[in-house]
């Protein structure tokens, strides 16, 4: 028992002062160096980093080993990960670090300091989005990450870059899936309440009929495909979405999360255009 007890404290000394992030804030140093110039590099100080937001209860570790994420001007896009810049998009100007994090976008457990606890696997219920998840789903990363989006923009008919989660609101609208189920406190009641469907257990879901991965994402898929294949008791309709459209719908219903978020977060809404009248006789 002794011995066991001396080798578990020597394993701990081991892990606290030499972390798995500790050569990769070295490789961080050297390229700061590189490009940076010597000035920068040395008022860098190792250690766990992190991006704390109280008011959307988000603690991002993420950045003690993904250094180079703010850093777009000094370092090349070349580096590679972690140490790449993060990609200047257009509406990073609106969606600055400091206010949204990291697994807000991207999802994982930013509290984590380790790759494989951050970013997690497909058994877990909101791992890193991917572009492995998105390919076994016949999506595009981006896919994935409107569908984040839409935790803020959910209730904007149309937002620039979001076409995923656009589509699916026209989708919605048109059938008029309102009839039969309710959301947000309106709609009919024939069929299951969806407002916070992305929250639903998939422990909870019958996977018997389902043909592919058994997830939440390509259960709803299926069942939108083919809701009496999926569901053989269901009253739903067939309603013959394409596997695009299909797809999107997947991915707003799974936006529909209880988030909360507070008011300055909310954009205003970018209401559809009015249709022109119609000045032929």
């Amino acid at each position: 028992m002794s011995f066991v007890f001396l080798a578990l404290v020597a394993f701990a000394l081991v892990r606290e002062f030499r972390p798995a992030w500790g050569p990769i804030q070295a490789r961080f140093r050297v390229a700061m160096e590189r490009y940076g110039g010597t000035e920068r590099a040395r008022a860098f100080h190792p250690g766990i980093k992190q991006i704390w937001i109280p008011k959307i209860h988000t603690v991002d570790r993420c950045i003690t080993c993904h250094l180079g994420y703010e850093w777009g001007s000094v370092l090349p896009t070349t580096l590679p990960q972690p140490l790449t810049p993060h990609p200047n998009l257009a509406y990073m100007d609106k969606h600055p670090f400091q206010d949204f994090g990291c697994t807000t976008c991207h999802g994982g457990q930013g509290w984590a300091t380790s790759r494989a606890s951050a970013h997690g696997d497909e058994g877990w219920n909101d791992p890193m989005l991917s572009s492995a998840i998105a390919s076994r789903n016949g999506l595009q990363k981006g896919d994935l990450i409107q569908m984040r989006c839409n935790f803020c923009h959910r209730h904007a008919v149309t937002t620039p870059g979001m076409e995923q989660i656009d589509l699916g609101k026209k989708l919605y609208k048109e059938n008029r899936c309102r009839l039969c189920h309710t959301v947000e406190g309106r709609g009919g009641t024939k069929g299951p309440e969806l407002t916070y469907f992305g929250d639903k257990n998939p422990e909870l879901v019958d996977f018997t009929h389902v043909t592919g991965t058994h997830t939440l994402f390509n259960w709803t898929f299926e069942h939108l495909l083919a809701p009496d294949q999926i569901s053989p008791k269901t009253t739903m309709p067939t309603f013959r979405f394409t596997p695009q459209e299909a797809r999107a719908l997947t991915l707003m219903l799974l936006s529909w999360r209880r988030e909360e978020f507070p008011p300055e977060y909310i954009p205003a809404p970018i209401e559809e255009p009015p249709a022109m009248p119609n000045s032929s006789r």
